[in-house]
């Protein structure tokens, strides 16, 4: 394995902080983070994945050490974001990795004339909208914008892991308190117009890519079968469950889920 290696990379009008790993030669894959999180999200995935690929993260635009350039995003902004630093690495060939907004930003991608992205990975993440989510989404904007982010860290903690994992591991949820602290308010509440604004849902049918859709069995705002539903309206993927975990399936049960992934990449390499 090559040493790896962080920059910031100005590309689509934003500097995003880059983090490059693994082995040089091997095939490529990109992991894209969750609405508040960062690259380091990820952690627990790169020893499975280093010997036998090389990995790019990032943090997205307004997270992390990335600019929080001034809002409105939207998916295809995100999606722009993640093109232009494929080409920037002169990757030809990758398979995307997303969870949660990342998610939606694979599945965006996947919609894209873009041949450097040969599959997709799609997990805890949702393609529609409810009139229900979308106002839940505005009343934590405004809250954001009031008290900053303080004044959801603790509730969306307690949202993406479950309560086990809050109690045997609170280093887990110290970390991810601790990284939605530091998300920018500017670059949270925009990431997160961009979920609300998605709009992928019809156009699943198109997805002519490999795709993996991973759900988790305790994730109290996105129940199982919504995951299924979006996974047999794109035809060929796959579907996995990963057992005693919620929003944050890769935090929560690295192991398995690091074994769904290892299979689809082998499968798809």
């Amino acid at each position: 394995m090559t040493a790896a290696t962080e920059q910031d990379v100005e590309v689509n009008g934003a500097s995003l902080h880059v983090r490059v790993e693994g082995t040089a030669g091997k095939p490529w894959i990109v992991l894209i983070h969750s609405l508040g999180t960062d690259h380091r999200l990820w952690d627990p995935q790169i020893a499975a994945f280093a010997p036998a690929y090389r990995i790019l993260r990032y943090d997205m635009r307004g997270h992390g050490l990335s600019a929080a350039t001034p809002g409105p995003y939207d998916i295809a902004l995100l999606t722009d974001d993640l093109l232009a630093l494929i080409a920037h690495f002169h990757i030809e060939r990758a398979v995307v990795v997303g969870i949660s907004l990342g998610a939606l930003t694979a599945l965006s991608v996947a919609l894209r004339p873009a041949p450097a992205v040969a599959a997709i990975a799609v997990c805890d993440s949702r393609s529609d909208m409810s009139p229900e989510n979308a106002r839940a989404i505005d009343e934590r904007n405004r809250l954001v914008r009031a008290d900053g982010m303080q004044a959801v860290a603790g509730a969306l903690t307690e949202r993406w892991l479950t309560p086990a994992t809050i109690r045997r591991r609170p280093d887990i949820a110290d970390s991810v308190r601790a990284t939605v602290l530091r998300t920018p308010v500017e670059g949270f509440v925009a990431c997160a117009e961009a979920v609300k604004s998605a709009g992928l849902e019809a156009r699943l049918g198109d997805i002519a890519r490999p795709s993996l859709f991973v759900a988790s069995d305790q994730d109290g705002g996105l129940p199982v079968e919504i995951m299924r539903g979006m996974q047999a309206r794109v035809p060929g993927s796959r579907f996995a469950v990963v057992p005693a975990a919620s929003h944050l399936s890769n935090l929560e049960q690295p192991e398995i889920f690091n074994a769904i992934l290892l299979q689809f990449l082998h499968d798809v390499s």
